[in-house]
């Protein structure tokens, strides 16, 4: 089967589809408008006497990289900037809908992405001098803050002041302990034992965040600890994802050579000060972090 030969042109990068059925006619091009119909007849078909949860993924902005020609060039990114663009029209599609049918004052909204931007970034940020990583070091697979530091976006009208920001320290896993404790759910003994509520977070408190670590961590034997604005690494490198000689000049990188990497991110974001070398006890009190993550036997050694 030539999964490639689909009768469909592609403005950047290749189509990395899996081999597979596909239905007679499939055009990839229509799959988020379809979502984003589909979706709001959803929301208008919702009763508003009973509560109900959506979860919408989106394909976009994974590869294949394919905006519709409406979105093209709306962004000065590319043909990914542009595909980031129709992603933009389809969540306020959403918005819309919740708000058209009487149900946003009443809804909690959260956005958010799987991972770091791939590797199509270091060309984009040379070409267009946008960094879809931010001020981060690293992309999609990496074990840098990079690679796993995504958008967060909550919407909660009366209850989270609209532009409020936080730099707590939350993961995606923390969503079914939050919604649990907003909506008075109990969480069955022995689920989600990773899952952490960050309601107080999302109340502006400033204490009571339940979660003090996070583990980063994409192939076998290299493994990234995040404590507060510690990020540490048992491995001289967090890389994955090939950056090139240009890249690393154009930000300013250089290789590493201690065995394992501590950096500050509240003072260095991009991940250049190893801070390693003169902070041998903290490392030893990282390291001893993440090996207790390790043994509690929900992470895969």
């Amino acid at each position: 089967m030539d999964i490639l030969n689909i009768g469909y042109g592609i403005n950047e990068g290749s189509w990395e589809f899996r081999p597979g059925p596909k239905v007679e006619g499939w055009n990839p091009y229509k799959v988020l408008p379809t979502l984003a119909k589909r979706t709001t007849t959803w929301i208008k078909e919702q009763k508003k006497d009973k509560p109900f949860f959506l979860y919408m993924a989106l394909p976009s902005p994974h590869a294949p990289i394919i905006p519709n020609d409406e979105f093209i060039g709306k962004s000065e990114a590319g043909p990914y900037g542009d595909f980031m663009f129709e992603t933009d029209w389809v969540v306020g599609q959403v918005l819309k809908a919740l708000k058209d049918n009487g149900f946003e004052e009443n809804t909690i909204v959260i956005f958010s992405a799987d991972n770091g931007p791939e590797k199509y970034a270091f060309d984009r940020a040379e070409k267009y001098n946008h960094f879809s990583m931010g001020d981060f070091r690293g992309l999609k697979r990496d074990v840098w803050e990079g690679g796993h530091h995504v958008p967060f976006i909550v919407k909660w009208p009366s209850k989270i002041e609209p532009g409020t920001v936080s730099d707590k320290l939350i993961s995606q896993i923390d969503i079914l302990a939050t919604l649990g404790e907003i909506t008075n759910t109990p969480i069955e003994e022995g689920s989600a034992m990773d899952s952490n509520s960050f309601l107080s977070v999302l109340k502006g408190k400033k204490a009571g965040d339940k979660r003090t670590v996070l583990v980063h961590n994409t192939y076998e034997n290299i493994w990234g600890l995040r404590n507060g604005k510690w990020l540490y690494i048992n491995n001289k490198t967090g890389e994955h994802s090939k950056m090139s000689d240009s890249f690393k000049k154009l930000r300013g990188y250089e290789d590493f050579t201690t065995d394992k990497l501590l950096f500050n991110l509240e003072q260095d974001p991009e991940q250049k000060l190893n801070l390693y070398p003169k902070h041998a006890a903290r490392v030893t009190e990282v390291d001893l972090l993440l090996q207790k993550e390790l043994n509690k036997g929900y992470l895969s050694k």
